[in-house]
């Protein structure tokens, strides 16, 4: 199983990423109506995916608009060099531990590579704890700030949303452990 990790303007693959988008939140986090296809952030943003013998098996957009600028005043973060990571989907059949990891260190470096220092999320929870711990293993510093049920709007009302910061330029070299 070879697995390839790449940003991609390709219709054919961002076509499946949007369908399993859709598919994964609609059966996921229960959002009946939610619709995958493209928005108009995929379009301004990039697509960043993980393609297993050409075939989308996860995706995330990364996009350059930061909606939360208050948010960032706050953390006083510079809005130039933060990026938002938003529609992180992966295929319950791919999913793995090790799979996730793999994407969110690929997704951190190529955050980095199109000059961002820092990624705002929004998710769950539980989402944000597991992303912390990936992080944390990659080297990277991920903090959980705040809840911010203001940001559930549309589909996405009612969910639970956590702000929650990665920290890409504090990135620690990895030691090995013997």
């Amino acid at each position: 199983m070879t697995i390839e990790f790449k940003v991609t303007t390709d219709s054919r693959v961002l076509g499946q990423y949007y369908s399993l988008r859709g598919r994964c939140f609609r059966e996921e986090l229960g959002l009946s109506g939610f619709d995958g296809s493209e928005e108009e952030q995929d379009r301004e943003g990039l697509i960043f995916l993980a393609l297993q013998d050409g075939n989308c098996v996860g995706g995330a957009r990364i996009a350059s608009h930061v909606t939360l600028t208050s948010q960032l005043e706050l953390l006083e973060i510079d809005q130039s060099t933060c990026c938002m990571w938003e529609r992180f989907v992966m295929d319950p059949m791919a999913r793995s531990v090790d799979l996730v990891r793999e994407f969110i260190a690929n997704l951190i470096q190529i955050s980095l590579d199109s000059g961002y220092q820092n990624a705002m999320v929004l998710s769950s929870l539980r989402n944000a704890r597991f992303y912390r711990r990936c992080h944390t293993a990659l080297g990277v510093g991920f903090q959980i700030h705040r809840p911010v049920p203001y940001c559930a709007q549309g589909a996405f009302a009612g969910l639970e949303h956590y702000l929650s910061i990665a920290y890409l330029e504090q990135r620690q070299p990895l030691r090995l452990v013997i």
